[in-house]
């Protein structure tokens, strides 16, 4: 793999841009993995142990990178007015978040170390729709899925490694926090570059007058829409227990007070290491199997995963727990960047994303702002049986649209 100078997309065979796409991502998907353990794990670990955050704080960091979801939308519709390339769009954001995290790794302020996070995380998010479309244009519908996993498994492998390292070092001495966020603010840089060098078509100029426009799309395809719902429901069960997780290990009134490495175990090592494996098994699922029945499956590997990691404080358990989300995820990540590309008409793949990920963004936004208060309310406990009963109903509303899921399919 090496980066080479950014070449014209028109000036490329079919099977020229498809190989440089892929071995830009596996560029892209190794410093991702590096960024996504910054967000698993140290980022909320640090607020809570270095600068004894409050919840109000733990809750923005932790709902950042759905924030960027949720504004992606913003970005796309008004970056469509540039006529840039779609990678140069993506490039610019994550250079965004590499300097936002250089900064936060220097203060000494728990408000500027917050605000440059959630700045950064914002960023990082708010690309998906760019690369997403990138893979559409660029990737032969019928191998998509796995081409794709390879750089999602070096990604998570990543994660799983940085996770390690990072919480070890952290574990020697907290102080070193400033020294790890420096280097994930460099791998940003890097992701930035690697996206930029993608093949890559310009943006098609938006055709709404605001930037909220693609959302008719939820209403006019009745398929799509109603799987966004099916998805609204196990999605909020899921991601309002993500910031908790953290918190359910490291805070003092839940009573396990775990050290660094245990949280990096439970958080991030466990269970990318299972996404690692069996990423292209899920990955050869998505392109012959029927998606619903997919998704289907997915929602209740993660509704029994949150049920063990909550219901008990015994690590045996609480680890089951993470191994079965881990599994999950690894679906679930393949079913989440690519599975609008099933359902959008040609051309339309960003719009259809930008949908998906906005939404995706305001139950991620909102999602810890619920949970750190229902957890208060409820405990821990009873948020584990509340998450995997919305599993549930989640997956029975998908049974009318297994008929749907057989025919649809990649353009």
């Amino acid at each position: 793999m090496s980066f080479k100078f950014k070449q014209n997309y028109s000036s490329l065979t079919a099977d020229e841009i498809t190989k440089k796409t892929y071995q830009c991502d596996l560029w892209r998907g190794g410093f991702e993995g590096v960024l996504s353990s910054g967000a698993q794990t140290f980022c909320l670990f640090i607020a809570i142990r270095y600068f004894d955050a409050e919840a109000t704080t733990k809750s923005l960091i932790a709902a950042a990178p759905f924030m960027g979801m949720f504004l992606s939308m913003l970005l796309l519709h008004y970056a469509s007015k540039t006529n840039w390339e779609k990678s140069t769009w993506g490039a610019i954001a994550s250079t965004v978040t590499g300097g936002c995290l250089l900064i936060a790794a220097w203060t000494t302020s728990l408000y500027l170390f917050a605000t440059f996070v959630v700045i950064a995380y914002i960023s990082r998010s708010a690309l998906l729709p760019f690369i997403t479309d990138i893979y559409g244009d660029n990737y032969p519908p019928s191998r998509r899925g796995a081409i794709f996993s390879k750089s999602l498994v070096l990604s998570v492998g990543v994660a799983a490694l940085s996770g390690f390292i990072g919480s070890s070092i952290l574990e020697k001495d907290i102080e070193y926090f400033s020294f790890l966020f420096t280097f994930l603010g460099l791998c940003a840089f890097l992701k930035a570059m690697a996206i930029y060098c993608m093949p890559s078509k310009k943006l098609d100029n938006s055709p709404h007058a605001h930037p909220f426009g693609n959302m008719k799309y939820a209403l006019q395809d009745r398929s799509f829409g109603y799987v966004l719902l099916t998805w609204l429901i196990m999605g909020f069960a899921n991601l309002w227990t993500l910031p908790l997780r953290v918190d359910y290990l490291t805070a003092p009134q839940w009573g396990i007070e775990g050290s660094a490495i245990f949280v990096a175990m439970i958080i991030t090592v466990i269970p990318e290491t299972l996404r690692m494996l069996l990423i292209p098994f899920w990955a050869r699922l998505f392109d012959k199997m029927n998606f619903v029945v997919l998704r289907m499956i997915l929602n209740l590997s993660f509704g029994a995963g949150i049920l063990l990691f909550f219901i008990s404080s015994n690590p045996w358990v609480i680890g089951a727990g993470s191994a079965l989300i881990g599994i999950a995820f690894a679906g679930g990540s393949i079913a989440w960047n690519l599975w609008v590309t099933k359902y959008a008409p040609p051309g339309k793949t960003g719009a259809y994303m930008s949908v998906h990920v906005s939404l995706t963004g305001i139950r991620g936004t909102l999602g810890p702002l619920i949970g750190y208060w229902a957890v208060g309310v409820i405990g821990a406990q009873n948020i584990g049986i509340l998450s995997c009963a919305m599993m549930v109903v989640a997956t029975l509303m998908l049974i009318p649209e297994i008929k749907h899921g057989r025919w649809k399919n990649t353009h």
